[in-house]
């Protein structure tokens, strides 16, 4: 969706583009860009392929608005960056906002922002994987390892609010997710990533966890309180939930006890948790070890 949704931004620009450009801008090949083309297509856009290259046509209603709405010039742009740079303080909010206008626009103003790092990071990442090159995330900080090191690895997507990187990594020849915020810089390599058969998505639930499958499902009962607290950290969780009488149901694939457990840690009394018997079992050691009380526990 987000290099559908670039590629009709990069058309309803004033350039038009040959197909090389728009392969290599969004990274895709000329069967997927022509797909795509058919897709805005039939969507009610007039495309315009006069000369081999290609633009909306915009004298046409919907391009009218996708241009009012989603194009911004390179000049807007670096006007967004800088009023974004003016916000005090990091926020995720923040991070995302120039994350996503560099993904989307390819635009190299990073320099210009405050607090600069993360962006500059998204930005080598973001290159990297449109090059189908490898990188070196240098003094990585890993809280699993509890070390410090660089780590050799081929970027290939990043979360959907750019706070992490899903990358293979060379070493342990396994695909992992990468915090951008522990990333102290990021240096892209000549070298070609070679593993792209390993560059698979694994499964990600609505806390954040993943694995290559889901681990089980865990069933709970919340009250009103946990109900807008879950929606508030975890919006992902929404459809997972359903209003009865009383209370708020929650049944929900995880990858991880961890990630839901956290959350569940944090409110005894308001989530009631059904099962699985291995999610209850979890917690009670979490209980013994933590000396935390958490949530009621059937």
């Amino acid at each position: 969706m987000q290099k559908l949704l670039r590629l009709l931004m990069m058309l309803s620009g004033n350039r038009r583009y040959a197909m090389e450009e728009l392969m290599d801008r969004c990274n895709q090949s000329d069967r997927t860009i022509y797909r795509h083309l058919a897709q805005i297509e039939r969507a009610g856009f007039i495309v315009d392929r006069t000369e081999a290259r290609y633009n909306l046509v915009l004298d046409n209603s919907s391009a009218k608005t996708l241009n009012k709405l989603l194009h911004f010039s390179e000049e807007e742009a670096c006007v967004l960056y800088k009023t974004i740079g003016l916000l005090e303080g990091s926020s995720p909010i923040k991070n995302r906002l120039a994350g996503k206008l560099n993904s989307l626009y390819n635009f190299k103003a990073l320099g210009q922002i405050p607090e600069k790092a993360s962006h500059e990071a998204v930005h080598e990442l973001g290159e990297a994987i449109r090059q189908k090159k490898r990188v070196i995330l240098r003094a990585y900080r890993s809280s699993n390892s509890d070390t410090i090191t660089d780590r050799t690895v081929e970027p290939f997507e990043f979360l959907g609010d750019y706070s992490g990187v899903w990358c293979y990594d060379i070493a342990d020849k396994v695909s992992k997710h990468f915090k951008i915020a522990r990333i102290a810089t990021v240096e892209v390599l000549k070298a070609d990533a070679v593993n792209q058969s390993h560059h698979i998505l694994p499964f990600t639930d609505a806390f954040r966890m993943s694995a290559p499958k889901a681990k089980a499902t865990v069933k709970a009962e919340l009250t009103l309180k946990a109900y807008n607290l879950l929606l508030e950290e975890y919006p992902l969780a929404e459809v997972y939930l359903k209003a009865v009488k009383g209370h708020y149901a929650l049944e929900i694939p995880v990858a991880d006890y961890n990630g839901i457990g956290r959350f569940a840690m944090g409110l005894p009394g308001d989530m009631k948790v059904i099962g699985p018997e291995g999610f209850i079992e979890f917690l009670k050691e979490k209980r013994k070890c933590g000396g935390k009380k958490p949530s009621s526990i059937t």
